[in-house]
């Protein structure tokens, strides 16, 4: 966690440094989680909740989308070295963080006209990709998606892009990823 001396207000550009930690290691191949670059503030801290920074990455095809350590993992960044090779990619939100998101940016015009200055087009009826992946009998099998239309979460199939979001919280100066 890094120690941060803003509290962020909402609309508000954030840039971030490159920041990771790793979430799988098998061999010589680590996987990280990263953040770094720009964010925009969607919800401020206070009180009673966590302080939001979202950051749309476009629309992501299911072949890009692998399941890493039980969850999905796209290979944002790679660095290869002498010892072995990291993959490192933007964490995937859950559903009830992606569908929080989307209520606080229907609620707020405002903010999708931020997101569009920024080059972050985004339609909050559309289909976004989440981290809990299907399961049969306790065997992760695929990447899903959710439906913002139909208030519905999905296996993906192929073919079908759908729109990558992350998020990292921020409260009383920490980042929590």
């Amino acid at each position: 966690m890094e120690q941060v001396e803003n509290k962020w207000k909402k609309g508000e550009l954030v840039n971030f440094p490159w920041e990771s930690t790793t979430f799988k290691k098998s061999g010589s191949t680590i996987y990280k989680h990263f953040y770094s670059s720009r964010f925009i503030c969607i919800r401020e801290e206070d009180e009673g909740h966590r302080g939001i920074l979202l950051k749309v990455l476009g629309r992501t095809s299911p072949r890009d989308v692998l399941m890493v350590g039980g969850e999905p993992f796209c290979k944002d960044e790679r660095d290869d070295r002498i010892d072995g090779r990291t993959y490192s990619g933007f964490r995937f939100p859950t559903s009830d963080e992606v569908i929080e998101a989307l209520g606080i940016l229907r609620e707020d015009p405002e903010l999708l006209k931020i997101f569009e200055k920024e080059d972050m087009h985004l339609n909050l009826n559309a289909t976004f990709w989440v981290r809990e992946p299907a399961r049969s009998l306790l065997i992760v099998k695929k990447p899903q998606f959710y439906d913002a239309s139909t208030n519905i979460i999905t296996t993906a199939t192929d073919g079908t892009s759908h729109y990558r979001l992350t998020m990292v919280y921020f409260y009383k100066g920490q980042i929590i990823c």
